[in-house]
């Protein structure tokens, strides 16, 4: 994994290209942002950085036995620790989930929360890191590294560390050992323990800009230029949501129809008609559920910004255009933050495995009240 393979990010990059070269690594580096902007693409291709012998122009060289080594996730010095599920009988840390966390990270390499209770098969268990991967830690810590310099702890997702691993390690973050690092790569830094989160050199990541995101897509995802531009328009600055618009074309199209009809029933209080819509769209699957949801919360972001008549803010397809002309006005300043509010709740229920059914015809049934009685339209 090279810098150069990863979309966007070239002042996030630059920093830690100095780091290493400078030999200033920080023993705690914490990069965050939203999901889908590729954290642990770049945590992979610093980690080749770090332990490459003939580093060239910014990159690793990609030869070396450190970099093959790397690159195949099999450096003995690099250790993951990531939110798992309990294995009953026995202390449950992550290297009992190696296999699947390499799927994982060759997979889907935007790691979506959501891909990696699918492959774990976490049902309805919250994957946490539990005391025991602490102490794991703590007991493997003082052992030299292996190969090389460093031995590298990489903590997917902190926020995920119950009370009692957090306040384990926190001792041994704040003051590693002198071939000891820790990179932690978080989605919602807001909810790591706060002693933890002040001992780090954090990097927060941000949104792609549009263009190069449409770039990278017809350059290295082969996209033509219309696929790209649509894609990267709405992908909110994500190239994992960009990667996922332009892999499923028609089902955007298909969520559009169903966007639609759900609106239009709810504004006429068909609730016959909802449940119906409803049970159509729990029939799909809990990882199409989710999708949907999403496209929701586009729409919703999309609507409201129609109401400033200021187009270049706007990533809509024609035929979301054409209904959002006339619907915008029903998405407002009274009403916007109650229907993101229950869009996530209903995203959230669902990615804990609730029934589908049930989730999806609450949320139509709340959207009834949303757009009119909140958009000050009497009933």
């Amino acid at each position: 994994m090279r810098f150069g393979d990863v979309t966007g990010h070239e002042d996030v990059k630059q920093s830690l290209r100095e780091m290493v070269d400078s030999d200033r690594i920080p023993h705690a580096l914490l990069l965050s942002g939203p999901q889908g902007l590729g954290k642990m693409l770049l945590t992979r291709a610093l980690l080749q950085y770090i332990y490459c012998s003939d580093r060239r122009d910014g990159e690793p060289c990609g030869r070396c036995p450190a970099c093959l080594q790397t690159a195949a996730l099999n450096n003995p010095d690099i250790h993951w620790v990531f939110p798992v599920v309990k294995i009953k009988g026995k202390p449950t840390v992550s290297t009992d989930f190696y296999t699947e966390w390499k799927i994982m990270l060759e997979k889907h390499p935007y790691m979506e929360p959501e891909k990696w209770l699918d492959i774990i098969e976490a049902g309805n268990t919250r994957p946490v890191i539990y005391l025991d991967e602490a102490n794991d830690i703590i007991r493997n810590a003082p052992l030299s590294s292996l190969s090389y310099r460093y031995k590298t702890y990489v903590i997917w997702l902190p926020e995920a560390m119950n009370l009692q691993a957090a306040n384990t390690l926190l001792k041994l973050i704040e003051e590693p050992y002198p071939d000891t690092l820790f990179i932690l790569v978080s989605d919602h830094p807001e909810d790591v323990l706060p002693t933890i989160l002040s001992r780090t050199r954090r990097l927060n990541m941000r949104p792609v800009p549009p263009a190069a995101i449409e770039e990278w897509l017809r350059t290295r995802a082969g996209l033509t230029p219309s696929e790209a531009a649509s894609s990267a328009a709405m992908a909110a600055g994500s190239p994992g949501k960009a990667i996922e618009f332009a892999s499923n074309t028609g089902e955007q199209e298909e969520f559009g129809d169903i966007y639609r009809q759900m609106m239009r029933h709810a504004w006429k209080r068909e609730v016959a008609s909802l449940k119906e819509l409803s049970e159509e769209i729990a029939s799909m699957g809990r990882e199409k559920n989710m999708r949907f949801l999403d496209y929701c919360s586009r729409m919703t972001r999309e609507n409201f910004l129609c109401n400033f008549t200021l187009p270049p803010l706007n990533a809509l397809s024609d035929e979301e255009l054409r209904f959002s002309t006339h619907f915008a006005p029903f998405i407002n300043y009274r009403n916007v933050e109650n229907l993101i509010t229950q869009t996530d709740r209903a995203r959230r229920d669902i990615s804990r495995n609730a029934n589908a059914k049930i989730v999806m015809f609450d949320f139509m049934l709340s959207l009834c009240a949303i757009i009119r009685v909140q958009s000050g339209i009497k009933t």
